[in-house]
């Protein structure tokens, strides 16, 4: 699957602190499963935050999620099991909030066509040639959303919502 984020590594996680990051949510993190890895027992986001209250809304909105966990910085059990996480622990695949330098890079012709298919069949945006539709991605409470644009509309959805095109 299509995975643009950067793994949550003891830098990035130092360095998310410096900034004054304190609070963590853990997610599970679908977009990362690899159907060649079967040892991987589970795939995680940690998304940063610098506001209690928005760490709460994200722990809040995934309430579904078993694996959902709220870390505090600032309290010494939740640090030490931020540093374990950090240091890829065997059997677990482990994402940060950030962006791959070059992820754009890692949409495939497969993805690219999904995206046009979606387009396709759910909107009324007919692009002529020399005509772009622009994609970006984001996280948004801890799932991968794309955002598309075109002649002055947007379209937020979610990236699952693209993979499920045939």
């Amino acid at each position: 699957m299509f995975n643009p984020l950067f793994p949550f590594t003891t830098e990035v996680l130092l360095a998310t602190v410096a900034r004054g990051c304190y609070y963590f949510v853990r997610n599970t993190y679908p977009p990362a499963f690899d159907h060649f890895q079967d040892h991987i027992k589970g795939y995680f986001l940690f998304t940063h935050y610098n506001d209690l209250s928005k760490a709460e809304a994200h722990y809040n909105s995934i309430s579904q999620d078993p694996y959902r966990k709220l870390y505090n910085w600032q309290v010494a059990a939740d640090q030490e099991k931020l540093r374990i996480a950090a240091n890829h622990p065997e059997g677990y695949k482990i994402f940060s909030a950030y962006f791959l330098p070059d992820y754009k890079k890692l949409v495939t012709a497969n993805i690219k066509q999904k995206i046009n298919q979606y387009i396709f069949r759910y909107t009324n945006w007919k692009p002529g040639r020399g005509e772009t539709v622009h994609i970006d991605f984001f996280l948004q409470f801890g799932a991968l959303y794309i955002s598309l644009g075109f002649a002055g509309q947007q379209l937020k959805i979610t990236f699952e919502e693209i993979e499920q095109q045939s």
